[in-house]
């Protein structure tokens, strides 16, 4: 009697074909594409956050600019504000001293673990060292400690075939 699955006309079993895709794993690939995108998109501003985060954030305070009548200019003077333009900033660093007209204030320190990961995607990961070399003590414990294993497992085995 022929079986069930080999009757004439009988209809092949159901699923995918062979090399297709499931719909899940479609679905994951349209999702990591489009989130690879939106990271191209932001690029530039995700590697400038970077390199700040590497290079720890910074802002400067100086004093404020003041009128002063006895010279006809404008003086630094008074409290202290924060700089935020570049040409500003330029500016009082070209012309001023540190630690009388203005400071440079660290608000984050740099992070290394950054920096380091910058470093490793231009020049490549470090190779890692391992050290091999022992000491001849440290090897006659060892080569010690395996003949002691095969001393006793020798002793086992004789005895077992002596059963």
């Amino acid at each position: 009697m022929p079986s069930p699955l080999k009757k004439k006309g009988h209809k092949k079993m159901g699923g995918r074909k062979k090399g297709a895709k499931n719909k899940a794993t479609i679905e994951k690939e349209e999702a990591y594409e489009k989130h690879q995108q939106a990271i191209l998109q932001e690029l530039t501003e995700l590697r400038s956050a970077h390199f700040a985060v590497a290079k720890g954030t910074q802002i400067i305070v100086a004093k404020d600019l003041v009128w002063d009548d006895k010279k006809k200019k404008k003086i630094r003077k008074g409290r202290f504000i924060r700089l935020t333009m570049s040409d500003e900033i330029e500016d009082v660093m070209n012309n001023s001293k540190e630690g009388e007209d203005y400071y440079m204030i660290f608000t984050q320190d740099p992070n290394p673990k950054a920096l380091e990961d910058l470093i490793n995607r231009v020049f490549g990961r470090p190779k890692e060292q391992y050290d091999l070399n022992f000491k001849a003590k440290e090897l006659k414990e060892i080569q010690d400690g395996v003949r002691f294993i095969i001393e006793r497992t020798k002793k086992r085995r004789k005895k077992e075939d002596e059963k």
